[in-house]
């Protein structure tokens, strides 16, 4: 098994590799994560098991919680003005998890101009939706997954649409490891004012290790991230957990311009967790905030 693990990770992995630059690419929303356990974490979420928020980065996740249903709701304050929400659905049963999730962002105010001038014309709003179905299967210890997506962005007077597919799967080379890849954003241009802009497409690849010698209480997570028309990034992550009370939080990524350290954590109280995450930016960006509660049941 640990073979096949191996050679399914190797064959969504690649195309990341041979992929040529696309050139200019629209719906940037695509590219702002969810959760505040993926943003402490520094989104080195690939291979990290645990919520329903890890179905975002790679859908085999979906349901790889430990209760039958999940619930989760996030507010990000994000740097810029720029706000967002997230909400989502999963459910599961042994060899099998459904779910969805639907994300709701944007920024107000931005100055319009048709020309240098010291005033502005006026001011117009960016609005982005993305909902997604997705579906998660077991085969002989293997988890596959895949998400299917409508985004849509309104600019001021223009707005445009996409139909997205994510793939992923997930495995472990035994207890203490755990290794996940994934694709996303496969599907068609949005296409502003009779003019096409392809989505940057993202090969994931992800590792976790959960080390029994430190009672398994640790768990570590190293992702890198391939992109179509973007430089790699790579972010690491780690978490330790307290017999299922609280838990602490710290990440990095290496290979961006303004991101910088993450941190966070969460409580626990009998079915529900309530998250949170700070994330850093440089270059006058401030700061982003992230609120996430969670419910089990």
């Amino acid at each position: 098994m640990k073979k096949a693990i191996l050679s399914i990770l190797v064959l969504l992995i690649m195309p990341s590799l041979l992929y040529a630059d696309a050139g200019e690419s629209s719906f940037r929303f695509m590219g702002i994560g969810v959760g505040s356990r993926p943003a402490a974490l520094a989104e080195a979420m690939t291979a990290a098991s645990g919520e329903v928020t890890s179905a975002f980065y790679n859908p085999a996740l979906l349901g790889s919680f430990s209760s039958k249903n999940q619930v989760a709701f996030m507010y990000n304050s994000y740097f810029s003005d720029h706000t967002q929400n997230y909400l989502a659905l999963a459910s599961r049963s042994s060899d099998y998890a459904i779910g969805g999730y639907m994300v709701l962002g944007g920024v107000d105010d931005f100055e319009r101009r048709t020309g240098p001038s010291e005033n502005p014309d006026g001011t117009f709003d960016e609005n982005y939706f993305v909902g997604a179905l997705t579906y998660s299967r077991s085969l002989s210890g293997i988890y596959f997954g895949i998400s299917t997506k409508y985004a849509y962005e309104k600019i001021d007077y223009a707005d445009a649409s996409s139909f997205l597919v994510d793939l992923g799967v997930y495995g472990r080379l035994n207890e203490e490891i755990g290794l996940g890849a994934a694709v996303k954003n496969i599907g068609s241009e949005p296409e502003f004012t009779e003019q096409s802009y392809p989505v940057s497409q993202e090969y994931r690849l992800g590792l976790a290790y959960k080390p029994l010698f430190m009672n398994q209480n640790v768990e570590m997570f190293a992702d890198g991230v391939f992109y179509s028309d973007l430089e790699p990034k790579y972010n690491f992550g780690a978490e330790y957990g307290h017999d299922g009370y609280f838990v602490l939080r710290g990440g990095y990524g290496v290979g961006y311009d303004s991101r910088s350290l993450s941190l966070g954590g969460g409580v626990v109280y009998r079915q529900f967790k309530f998250d949170y995450a700070f994330v850093g930016f440089t270059n006058d960006l401030g700061n982003a905030h992230r609120f996430t509660l969670i419910a089990g049941f």
